[in-house]
């Protein structure tokens, strides 16, 4: 009976501490991948549109990543903010769009194009040059393939 006990004790602390993967867990693996390099377009950095003055900030950050899920998918998070300042007298409505624009290495070839449209509605000024801050996070899809071949990442405001 001694012998059965230190050998129950034994086998479960054996057990216990070797890490086995559960087979049922739903948890994606991500790969972190170096980014590419990224610039904002000097013409597109600002824009004026009814009297708002909207600026894409330069602390961006970029973040690349692949999944375990699709290994042939490298995905770019964009996180970036912008600038808002009025000097309307009523709110207003507005909206800009973020071009995103990848090409290989040597800017040769434009190898995709993305937009995301930014809505959002600014209460009526009430201090001159008030500054509103907006955060934002895009997400891109690029093939593997062409992320591996090298790209270079161009942003600008229209």
């Amino acid at each position: 009976m001694y012998k059965l006990f230190i050998f129950a004790i034994i086998s479960l602390s054996i057990l216990t501490s070797c890490s086995f993967n559960n087979p049922l867990s739903k948890k994606a693996n991500l790969v972190y991948l170096d980014c590419p390099k990224s610039l904002i377009l000097a013409p597109g950095k600002s824009l004026t549109k009814d009297k708002v003055n909207i600026s894409l900030k330069r602390n961006y950050s970029v973040n690349c990543y692949s999944s375990d899920d699709a290994l042939n998918e490298v995905i770019i998070e964009l996180n970036y903010q912008l600038d808002i300042s009025s000097s309307n007298i009523e709110p207003i409505k507005t909206n800009v769009d973020l071009w995103i624009f990848l090409t290989d290495k040597e800017e040769s070839k434009k190898i995709s194009e993305y937009s995301f449209n930014k809505s959002f509605d600014l209460p009526k000024s009430t201090e001159e040059n008030k500054k509103l801050t907006l955060e934002f996070n895009d997400k891109l899809v690029l093939k593997k393939s062409e992320y591996d071949q090298g790209v270079k990442i161009f942003l600008s405001l229209n």
